[in-house]
């Protein structure tokens, strides 16, 4: 499910922050000059009858202390203001057939339906998501900083108001992440020490050097909360650092029994309990080559509000990952995490697992509805890159000016045990099972022992400084006992840019799939697994994207 956001407090957060802009940036442009005999044109600001509109409606912070807004820092020449954001925009066109849904076009229809967004098996919270289908995405990242602290604010949405046929405010995360960044001087130089405090989201297990990897998808968690988290590095020598880390995250707001879900509250869970994240992590880094990693991370609910008979619930993961970084050979991660619940049913979306949304999206989408949120999963997944004019020019250094093949391969294995003694079955009635229109599942299909596989290799040629071509394939399988659940994807795209290192692009796509007789996308609000309309099998796209 997506980050449930309340559209008052999102509103109040966006108007507070161009209040702030408007206000306070010519504050520090310029000086208010005091009123004496030799200039009695200018009239003193102070005192005044009230506060000015644009000041915070807060009390005074802890300590009696009420900072004065807009104030010129005090060490003003060593702040400095930064910007960055990244933004996609893709259109997505899903080609299908009134025939392929065992239909006949009436009078004024055309056989050829198409959809957008496309209706197929792509959902981000699923196993089998790929990441091929582009999504809207907008990221805006505010932070004013010195050597020592800095502030910072970052806004997201996951659509664009202008392209929606109803709006969605869900999707319109509004401010995200809100948090204190502080990296203090240290008399020993071998020592490092980083402080984060604040609300902000930490992922472990990315795949990619820079991001989250071809399926987008973190392999040991994400957690998305309220918190602190320090890290320190030590150099025990200078081809030698040792890391720790630690983690207390929760949360701002509960669902309660007064709150109907909905579309707007993204379906709020009053049965989610109020949820606290504790976590510790471990590693050595080799050379700035080699990073190697050992992870624990305990999510927890002690929350009486969830009913009088609802036990405590807990996630507990146990992971441990490893980056090789091999110059001119490329970069490969490989991760493992055991994912061990108990009772998770009434853990909030503060933990996320493979995408899921704490533990009713585990359940829904791999322990099952009637497991009450206890199973287990165990994970490995990988990615390697390569970039073959890295390869082949060494040892001159790869500038990236010039024509290179970039190769990656990726894949990621999940094994499921449940206590649902149940199979994944949707519950449709088939009056007619000998209609090919009409599709059955089997019955083999069970939540406990559930294996979970997915491939993928991706090819990008880069010919000229502004034209680069890309292959995408991508074998996804569900359910390894049925394999009829699975299916295939290939993607060729055209990708125009400005310049060979420029942050920018526009892709044109064609993505085809090969379905399994069974497979099923979801749809709806909210999204539930489809078992009667066929997937579209082609899609056609172009999406914008640009980063700074």
């Amino acid at each position: 499910m997506r980050n449930p956001t309340k559209c008052r407090g999102r509103t109040a957060a966006l108007l507070f922050v161009v209040g702030a802009g408007a206000v306070a940036f010519p504050a520090r442009a310029q000086e208010v000059k005091p009123t004496n005999s030799d200039a009695p044109g200018d009239l003193a600001l102070d005192p005044s009858f009230g506060l000015d509109p644009a000041t915070p409606q807060i009390a005074a912070l802890p300590g009696g202390v009420t900072p004065a807004f807009g104030q010129r820092s005090l060490s003003e020449e060593e702040w400095r203001f930064d910007f960055h954001g990244l933004v996609t925009a893709p259109m997505n066109m899903g080609i299908n057939s009134r025939s392929n849904n065992g239909m006949t076009a009436g009078p004024g229809q055309s056989n050829l339906v198409l959809h957008a967004p496309p209706f197929v098996p792509d959902d981000l919270e699923t196993f089998s998501h790929t990441g091929v289908t582009p999504t809207t995405y907008a990221q805006l990242n505010f932070s004013e900083a010195n050597s020592i602290v800095s502030a910072n604010v970052s806004i997201v949405a996951r659509q664009a108001n202008v392209s929606e046929s109803f709006l969605e405010p869900a999707d319109q995360l509004g401010i995200t992440d809100v948090y204190l960044s502080f990296l203090p001087p240290l008399p020993n130089k071998r020592l490092r020490l980083q402080a984060y405090v604040g609300a902000f989201a930490t992922r472990y297990g990315s795949p990619g050097e820079y991001d989250q990897g071809r399926y987008g998808t973190p392999l040991i968690a994400q957690i998305n909360g309220v918190g602190e988290l320090v890290t320190l590095h030590y150099a025990v020598a200078p081809d030698l650092v040792i890391m720790a880390e630690e983690g207390l995250h929760g949360q701002t707001n509960k669902a309660t029994t007064g709150i109907t879900p909905d579309v707007w509250n993204d379906f709020a869970d009053p049965g989610v309990g109020s949820t606290f994240v504790a976590h510790g992590h471990l590693g050595v880094s080799i050379a700035r080559k080699v990073t190697i990693g050992g992870h624990y991370i305990r999510a927890f609910s002690l929350d009486d509000r969830v009913g009088p008979n609802e036990p405590d619930g807990r996630i507990n993961i146990f992971a441990a990952d490893v980056r090789v970084g091999m110059g001119r050979l490329g970069q490969f991660y490989g991760a493992y995490a055991y994912t061990s619940a108990l009772q998770a049913r009434d853990l909030s979306s503060v933990i996320s697992v493979l995408n899921t949304q704490g533990g009713p999206g585990l359940m829904n989408e791999y322990l099952g509805p009637n497991s009450g949120g206890t199973g287990s999963l165990s994970t490995v997944g990988g990615q390697y890159d390569l970039s073959i004019g890295r390869l082949v020019s060494y040892p001159v250094p790869f500038s990236g000016d010039g024509p290179d093949l970039v190769l990656s391969l990726f894949g990621m294995f999940t094994h499921v045990t449940s206590t649902d003694p149940t199979v994944f079955d949707p519950n449709i009635t088939v009056p007619n099972p000998t209609d090919p229109a009409m599709r059955m599942i089997s019955t083999t299909t069970a939540w406990n022992g559930a294996n979970k596989l997915k491939l993928g290799a991706e090819g990008t040629y880069s010919m000229l400084s502004w034209l680069a071509v890309s292959l995408r394939y991508d074998w996804v399988d569900p359910y390894m006992k049925e394999s009829d659940l699975g299916f295939s994807e290939i993607s060729p795209r055209i990708i125009f840019h400005s310049d060979w290192q420029s942050t920018d692009q526009i892709v044109l796509q064609y993505t085809h799939w090969f379905y399994g007789s069974l497979v099923a996308a979801r749809d709806g609000e909210p999204p539930m697994y489809d078992f009667v309309n066929v997937p579209d099998p082609n899609m056609i796209s172009i999406s914008a994207s640009m980063w700074w």
